[in-house]
């Protein structure tokens, strides 16, 4: 139940999900990633069906019932160098059902991260990292790496660290991204940089922050204010969820 809280107004790669699994119960939307009007009022409309609060807000109880029958496992990193990030999104995601990997201090921790969600993880639709950030940094732990967009044009980001990274494209099923819980990683051209680099190693999109991002329940589970996605192959957003294969219908 560790899924993202989603709301009208969020423009993400799990909207278009969320959009097909609608279309799973004949909803009919243009799977665009785009939580518009249409698929508030499809939101709604299946919340009433499936006996939940039709408040037009993806949480978990519309998710479980949403997919029911399926599998889309999510996996959350998490920094625990800070205490604050183990006190309060491991603690919430574990409250979930969740079982976060905990990262702390180590002297690689990319390679670390990346080895043990390796290790783990299949079909999966969600890859969250949570920690520290800033326009385009990401921080893993306090160790000798971190998700960096370097300032030189020729060098966009740290190589080795991206040759790390590309281990994670065989995690991931057909409805995969990526999300930066951390704050403003995704602003200016260093965070486009850096998210464009990653989508292109890893082969799905990747979403970050343009503002510092709070604590607490909510925020362990949603990015608060405006995000930047970056697409394999630079396509839009749109034309990524667009692409996504249908679900068998109910």
């Amino acid at each position: 139940m560790n899924y993202p809280l989603l709301m009208a107004g969020d423009k993400l790669p799990a909207v278009g999900v969320v959009q097909k699994l609608l279309n799973r119960s004949g909803a009919g939307l243009n799977a665009d990633g785009i939580f518009g009007p249409k698929t508030l009022a499809a939101v709604k409309s299946f919340q009433s069906r499936a006996r939940v609060s039709p408040d037009g807000v993806v949480g978990g109880r519309t998710w479980e019932a949403l997919t029911a029958g399926l599998l889309l496992p999510i996996v959350d990193s998490v920094d625990i160098t800070d205490p604050t990030f183990y006190n309060q999104d491991a603690k919430y995601i574990r409250q979930a059902g969740g079982t976060p990997v905990l990262l702390g201090g180590m002297c690689n921790g990319v390679e670390q991260a990346v080895s043990m969600i390796a290790g783990k993880s299949q079909n999966v639709f969600l890859l969250r990292f949570h920690g520290h950030g800033l326009p385009g940094i990401a921080s893993v732990t306090t160790g000798e790496t971190a998700f960096d967009a370097k300032e030189q044009s020729d060098i966009s980001v740290d190589r080795p660290v991206m040759n790390t990274l590309r281990r994670l494209k065989t995690v991931f099923g057909s409805y995969g991204s990526i999300e930066f819980i951390e704050c403003s990683t995704g602003r200016g051209p260093k965070g486009q940089r850096l998210l464009s680099t990653i989508s292109s190693a890893v082969g799905v999109p990747v979403t970050a922050a343009l503002i510092d991002q709070p604590f607490g329940k909510t925020a362990t589970f949603r990015l608060i204010g405006g995000t930047y996605t970056a697409c394999p192959g630079g396509v839009p957003l749109q034309a990524w969820c667009k692409s996504l294969p249908d679900f068998p219908r109910r």
